[in-house]
């Protein structure tokens, strides 16, 4: 299995931010010497007598902090690939090109107000602007002419290989794009792919070549990866590397074919209150061989969009944004109605039959292969104690008495992404475990998630409760989104349906422990116990609540004129 760490990953933002630094060395140095020249030969181009010292700085200073500061702020350096190819020098001609124009006033001013001790005629300054602008321009093309010449394998292209080695520290053998050599003995480190990812990432069709991975650390079953890119136009490609756990999702073909009828149908129809351009839900990335995902002997592997400029929160800060959520998660079950049962396939068998999870507990805790029932009898006990309410909605299903309708089946928080700025929902993520199923499970597992007043491994029970202000905010958005489609045994079941579904993720975490930590991804020893612990003590303060619960529904049912 490829592995990456923070110490591994880093090393690639550094190079691109070494090119960039590197760049601007460069250019000052380029500056200073054509100043400094140009005031030499003023003498005697235009019989002008040279400026002191003191004037001579002042004008540097002014005129050379505008053109680094238009090129930094349009963060022009970060897009030349490898010095440039002349694609990839539009965002630096555009702050050029705003620098000189700046510059035409500035340096009026400079000279009709006598700000330095000897002013130049102001012609002369905007000459040396044009000039410099000049000059940049053909040092960029005639570094790009050189460059591509020395890819060539002949014995120029060698000598200039080395040349540009030596004055630019340029990796020819580093498939980082505009990779520098350090400084340093350590040459070897920095040459060769990323890390064994990059094989990976080659198989499938994506803009540009890869500059950064780094390892996204949420989400307890695949393994995620940020992965950043960069065109020889100059472009950053942004998008999300996922290893498919095949322990839990066995039938990869299945899973990826309900991934593209979910998205396929979703796209341009979910509507978001702040989602952006790209769409409501991640698309994924075809391999080069049009595959939907590749697979080698370390796994299948998919490439998705990413989404930029959001964030994911794991408890809602606010009412509002829980309500937000209540609308999204309501809206995706809306639209989703519209997609036959039978054309979605089930990937996960028994997902969320509870009763089905308690009997797999049963077994797990008669196999005990990893010696720990012994340690956790009182939650076993905790389990055993409520047997007869997990069957409530799956034998309702079972029955007919409730419709199987198509649903996420993981309506977690932070499945949905909210926009960095306005803090609406942007995009709904995570669709692995979109199967036939119950809308009670989606609904009472946002209960169980955004609810909790403490994060989902807290170790201090006290801090555990249900938050019905949250319940409340988020049960509203739902049943405005949704609830006119659901049936009346549907409503009078939403009650329940937190409760059924906060004991069926006590139960697999607990199985989980028990089983030693084969399903959930944990970051520390004991933590799915942790985990299984706080949803049992919820249960517990749920199930004091359900008088107060029952009333909430029963409320929000009335003023939308949903029959229950």
């Amino acid at each position: 299995m490829p592995t990456t760490n923070n110490a591994s990953v880093k090393v690639n933002k550094k190079t691109r931010d070494g090119i960039r630094w590197l760049m601007v060395a460069y250019d000052t140095a380029t500056f200073v010497a054509l100043w400094w020249v140009y005031f030499a030969l003023l003498p005697i181009i235009a019989g002008v007598r040279s400026p002191d010292m003191r004037s001579a700085g002042i004008y540097l200073l002014v005129n050379y902090t505008i053109f680094l500061g238009f090129r930094l702020l349009r963060d022009s350096y970060k897009q030349i690939l490898r010095y440039g190819a002349p694609q990839a020098f539009s965002r630096e001609l555009q702050a050029t090109a705003c620098a000189a124009i700046l510059l035409v006033p500035v340096n009026y001013i400079l000279d009709q107000h006598h700000l330095v001790p000897y002013p130049l005629p102001f012609t002369f300054l905007i000459a040396f602007t044009a000039l410099y602008v000049i000059v940049s321009i053909l040092a960029r093309f005639a570094y790009y002419h050189f460059y591509t010449r020395a890819l060539e394998d002949t014995k120029f292209g060698r000598f200039l290989r080395k040349m540009i080695t030596l004055l630019f520290r340029v990796d020819f053998d580093s498939k980082v794009p505009g990779a520098v050599l350090p400084f340093g003995a350590q040459v070897a480190a920095t040459t060769g792919p990323i890390n064994e990812l990059q094989k990976i990432i080659d198989q499938f069709a994506i803009h540009g070549d890869v500059t950064l991975i780094e390892q996204i650390n949420k989400g307890y079953i695949n393994r995620t990866y940020y992965v950043e890119t960069l065109s020889q136009r100059g472009h950053i490609h942004k998008y999300t590397l996922q290893r498919i756990n095949t322990n839990v999702f066995p039938d990869v073909d299945a899973l990826m074919d309900n991934f593209k009828l979910t998205t396929e149908h979703l796209y341009g129809r979910l509507d978001l209150p702040g989602q952006h351009t790209r769409g409501s839900i991640p698309r994924f990335r075809q391999t080069k061989d049009g595959r939907p995902y590749f697979k080698d002997d370390t796994g299948c592997w998919r490439m998705l969009t990413y989404f930029d400029h959001v964030y994911s929160v794991d408890l809602p800060e606010t009412t509002e944004v829980f309500y937000n959520a209540g609308i999204a998660f309501g809206n995706f079950m809306s639209e989703m109605s519209d997609v036959p049962v039978e054309d979605v396939k089930t990937v996960i068998p028994n997902f969320h039959n509870t009763l089905s999870r308690y009997q797999n507990l049963e077994k797990s805790i008669a196999k005990d292969p990893k010696g720990r029932v012994s340690q956790v009898q009182p939650e076993i006990d905790f389990v055993r104690a409520r047997a007869d309410q997990y069957g409530i909605i799956s034998q309702a299903l079972e029955s007919g008495e409730i419709p199987t309708r198509v649903t996420h089946n993981d309506c977690n928080l932070n499945n949905i992404l909210f926009d960095d700025e306005t803090n609406l929902p942007v995009a709904i993520i995570d669709l692995d475990t979109v199967m036939p199923s119950s809308p009670l499970y989606d609904f009472g597992d946002s209960i169980r998630i955004g609810t909790n007043t403490a994060k989902d491994d807290e170790k201090d029970l006290s801090k555990v409760s249900c938050n019905l202000e949250l319940f409340e905010a988020y049960a509203r958005g739902y049943l405005e989104a949704c609830g006119k489609m659901l049936t009346k045994k549907e409503l009078e079941l939403l009650p329940y349906a937190a409760l059924i579904i906060t004991a069926e993720d006590g139960i697999r975490f607990l199985m989980d422990h028990i089983d030693g930590d084969t399903y959930y991804h944990i970051y520390y020893p004991g933590q799915n116990l942790d985990r299984a612990r706080t949803q049992l003590k919820l249960v517990e303060d749920m199930e004091q609540k359900l008088p107060q619960i029952k009333e909430i529904i029963r409320s929000i049912c009335q003023e939308l004129s949903l029959e229950i």
